[in-house]
């Protein structure tokens, strides 16, 4: 049983061991995704407040003069009085660029509507204003569209299953589980390699299996769905919704505004975090934050009809199934910050461990093959050894 188990281990370890490795770094730096971004682009994500801000409305209507053949189809409003808007601008692609939409990120000063700095998402570039967006797309999909990310998921499946070989692997002897724990750091060398993989495997266990449950769960979301809803019904956030594209906005205010402004007057305990337009469906989707939601971008949705102004749905927590709740906590506690910064922390140092878990599983596999190649040519040698005898009598016969 054993040696079964640590065969599956080994082979499954190999196989992910360099995709882990990508995933561990740059997981380790993009648990502060946002606080880098800011830091090392401070000139597109803080602005000094003069005045009122724009309504986003005007806002609107300047990233249409600057960009006449893209939507915007989504602005991030940011509370914080320094701090830029960030608007997504997408447009059909031309002749060569492939059939997906083009998504340029726009980051905006609020108050005079001034265009502060813009990327286009998705670029494979390590320059100081892509390098952030880079890592995050490697670490999800390797750049590799749809491929990668079904391929990162695969990988997150194999590495959640292998959990359980190698706990089980771990403790060889239940008298004296408490060794797996320590580090024999006098005897250093081989010794000492394989205390790091092991013990390190087991002092963040939990946080190990939840990383690769929620990487399932963010690279294979519709299997993983269907999984959770045997267990619990699911409460769809989306909202099917017939727009008749030929009625007259009937609300009091205009678009972009008149939406927010719904949500808030339907909300008024909630701040509006974004909004989102769906043009070919003609909505809005406002997420709105709360202090309670372990989401910082917001965990209650307000659907908003773009042609009349009218309320289309709202999807809040008050009739949360267990498997909404579930699901919920998947990403939070991915990146950590469901626990905040010291969450943020404790999955930044992970990345670094499970570095080092992957390194030292690679030393283990090589010293263990070096190990069987040198009793292979032992074996041989004895083989040879005791046949040389025998051919020698029959030479002299």
């Amino acid at each position: 049983m054993r040696s079964a188990v640590l065969f599956i281990h080994r082979w499954v370890g190999i196989t992910v061991l360099f995709f882990l490795a990508i995933a561990a770094i740059t997981g380790a730096i993009i648990a502060f995704n946002k606080e880098l971004d800011r830091a090392i682009n401070p000139e597109w994500n803080y602005v000094t407040p003069i005045g009122a801000r724009l309504s986003l409305n005007d806002l609107v209507a300047k990233m249409h003069e600057r960009f006449p053949e893209a939507r915007v189809t989504y602005v991030r409003i940011d509370e914080a009085e320094d701090r830029s808007f960030r608007f997504l601008v997408s447009r059909k692609p031309s002749e060569g660029e492939g059939t997906k939409l083009i998504n340029q990120q726009v980051f905006v000063n609020p108050y005079d509507g001034e265009i502060l700095g813009t990327r286009r998402s998705g670029t494979f570039s390590v320059d100081r204003p892509n390098l952030i967006p880079f890592l995050s797309k490697l670490h999800y999909t390797l750049f590799l569209g749809d491929f990668g990310k079904w391929l990162m998921g695969f990988i997150a499946l194999a590495w959640l299953i292998d959990h359980l070989g190698a706990a089980y692997l771990s403790f060889p002897s239940l008298k004296n589980w408490k060794k797996s724990f320590l580090l024999r750091w006098r005897s250093g060398g081989y010794k000492l390699n394989f205390d790091l993989h092991r013990a390190g495997g087991l002092w963040f266990f939990p946080i190990l299996f939840v990383l690769a449950l929620t990487s399932v769960e963010l690279n294979l979301k519709a299997p993983f769905v269907w999984v959770v809803s045997q267990f619990s019904s699911l409460t769809s956030k989306n909202c099917v919704c017939h727009v008749d594209p030929n009625a007259n906005w009937t609300a009091n205010t205009s678009s972009w505004d008149g939406a927010v402004d719904l949500a808030r007057n339907l909300m008024p305990n909630l701040s509006p975090s974004s909004v989102m337009f769906y043009p070919d469906e003609g909505k809005f989707r406002i997420s709105m934050r709360g202090p309670d939601d372990i989401s910082d971008s917001g965990m209650t949705y307000v659907y908003v009809n773009a042609v009349t102004g009218k309320q289309l749905m709202v999807f809040d927590r008050s009739d949360e199934t267990g498997g909404d709740t579930f699901m919920a906590w998947m990403y939070p506690l991915h990146n950590g910050r469901a626990f905040g910064l010291a969450g943020q922390i404790v999955i930044s140092l992970t990345g670094i461990l499970l570095t080092l878990i992957c390194v030292t599983g690679l030393v283990i596999y090589f010293k263990k093959l070096g190990a069987r190649k040198a009793g292979r040519q032992l074996k041989l040698k004895q083989q040879t050894t005791a046949a040389a005898p025998a051919l020698e009598n029959e030479a002299a016969q």
